[in-house]
């Protein structure tokens, strides 16, 4: 994955890739998804990462709590998906 990354976007900081890939695979993990994210959602999050300067920072939570990533919506392209994905959030975020 990161060798296909890597073709779109050369010179992304591999520090935000191992950020974004970790965010992507646990989303795309998650159970009771109608579509997974695949390659092309990854790529396109990436595109709006990127284009909006959103720093590595904002993809992870200080306290290493589950938290909605920016711009989930290009990973997430079910609207029922965007809201089990904000509902699991919002669960493990209380259980803590």
């Amino acid at each position: 994955m990161r060798q296909i990354v890597h073709v779109h976007f050369p010179t992304l900081k591999s520090e935000l890739l191992s950020v974004a890939m970790k965010t992507f695979y646990d989303i795309r993990n998650l159970p009771g998804l109608k579509k997974k994210p695949s390659t092309s959602e990854l790529i396109d999050w990436l595109k709006l990462l990127v284009a909006e300067e959103i720093p590595m920072e904002a993809l992870q939570s200080a306290d290493n709590k589950v938290s909605v990533p920016p711009l989930v919506g290009a990973l997430l392209k079910n609207e029922q998906d965007v809201s089990l994905f904000e509902k699991l959030v919002f669960m493990n975020q209380r259980n803590r």
